[in-house]
């Protein structure tokens, strides 16, 4: 694994985002839409969402609203009118956005469903008409922000087309472990600022959101045993990625750079590092190395699963790289790190995803606490995978079985999830 080859992969897992990503899909695809019919009056707006897509939106706040509501991401994207934004589409939304909101859904005809695509998890379709008799048909799959289709009355806007998102992701995929620890050892680090510089502004916006909460869990808290206590540090770090998390859930307007997919996998992946760097006193060069180890650790799990999971994805994503970094602050071995992976997992494999909510914020900062007590236990030899279960002594074997439990094992539970909440 090459500089060449990460920079590929951060330009594929890095996206910024507003508010829960499965949301911002939801503004996403009604603002190009909207924007296409710009100079009409829209009439009626109909979405097919995979049931997937939909367990993950159908309960998160919409940013600026603080509060759930597919119709209302609909109506805001055709308000907002900004495709370009993306995934952030929310991020320009206005107190006069939100008074127009209600009087726009009295004026449309707004129908949402859900269906299981066997080809994809990640599916929504848009169709919308104008009363002057225009019409917009629209498909996002496979990645939030892969748009294989727009077509205005019949006629394709190749404006709008992306290449296929299997052709970039099958090429870049992290062939094992060692070559993560081996690229993060090297130290060749040119070029890879942008990760450096949004590591440093998710930690900066943790920070401040603790700040604004009043809360004392910042390092400059932290008396001197605590800084050498990995179990106090670990509860810190908790609330450094539970904060930000929360204020993304509830709909608050927050911007945050996801990793693989997720928003709140960006905050744990990106989060971690910075805080142990800072808590530990550690130089630039040493921070770097963690914040490379953490990302690429979190992209090595996500690849081996489906975007949109049965299992919590970020969780598993969040603990496991916290795991890692954890060990590696402390100048514990590859052996160690893969340890300490292997024990996070075997404690969390069935931590399953029931559709984007509140508590989403604990399940991430849960798993960012627990992987850094995986990380000491790994460090102090107390507990050891024994190769039996679902974990295997080889982390890459571990890391499989997770992906297999989550994309075929687990496939058809979506179904039964949904029924359930």
């Amino acid at each position: 694994m090459n500089k060449e080859f990460v920079l590929k992969l951060l330009e594929r897992n890095i996206t910024k985002t507003m508010g829960c990503t499965d949301i911002g899909v939801v503004g996403y695809i009604a603002s190009i839409g909207a924007y296409a019919l710009r100079n009409t009056t829209i009439k009626s707006v109909d979405l097919l969402m995979s049931e997937e897509l939909y367990k993950n939106s159908v309960n998160v706040g919409v940013p600026g609203l603080r509060k759930s509501g597919l119709a209302s991401a609909l109506a805001l994207g055709i308000l907002l009118k900004k495709p370009k934004k993306q995934l952030s589409i929310f991020e320009s939304v206005t107190n006069d956005d939100i008074e127009k909101l209600d009087a726009l859904l009295d004026t449309i005809d707004v129908n949402i469903s859900h269906k299981k695509f066997n080809h994809t998890v990640l599916y929504e379709e848009l169709h919308m008409t104008s009363i002057e008799g225009d019409t917009i048909h629209i498909i996002i799959e496979d990645s939030y922000d892969n748009v294989v289709l727009v077509e205005r009355n019949g006629e394709r806007l190749k404006e709008y087309d992306k290449k296929s998102f299997v052709d970039r992701v099958n090429k870049y995929k992290i062939p094992k472990y060692e070559d993560i620890f081996n690229f993060v050892i090297k130290d060749d680090f040119e070029g890879l600022d942008f990760l450096f510089e949004t590591a440093q502004m998710q930690y900066d916006n943790a920070r401040r959101a603790i700040k604004n909460e009043g809360g004392e869990y910042l390092v400059e808290h932290l008396r001197k045993p605590q800084k050498e206590c990995l179990y106090d540090l670990s509860n810190f770090l908790r609330k450094h990625i539970a904060v930000p998390s929360k204020k993304r859930m509830l709909g608050d307007v927050f911007t945050v750079y996801g990793v693989a997919g997720s928003g709140n996998l960006g905050i744990g992946t990106l989060v971690t590092p910075m805080f142990l760097a800072d808590a530990l006193d550690l130089d630039t060069h040493k921070q770097k190395q963690l914040v490379v180890l953490s990302f690429l650790t979190s992209v090595y799990i996500k690849q081996e699963m489906s975007i949109v999971t049965v299992l919590c994805g970020t969780g598993h994503a969040t603990g496991a790289s916290s795991a890692a970094v954890t060990v590696f602050a402390k100048n514990g071995t590859k052996e160690n790190i893969e340890e300490a992976i292997n024990l996070y997992l075997s404690t969390s494999m069935g931590f399953v995803c029931d559709g984007a909510k509140m508590s989403c914020t604990y399940k991430v900062s849960f798993a960012g606490m627990n992987g850094m007590i995986a990380g000491k236990m790994a460090l102090d030899n107390s507990a050891l995978c024994d190769g039996l279960g679902l974990n295997h002594i080889d982390v890459d074997k571990t890391i499989r079985n997770l992906g297999k439990l989550n994309n075929e094992i687990l496939n058809n539970a979506n179904k039964g999830i949904i029924e359930l909440i």
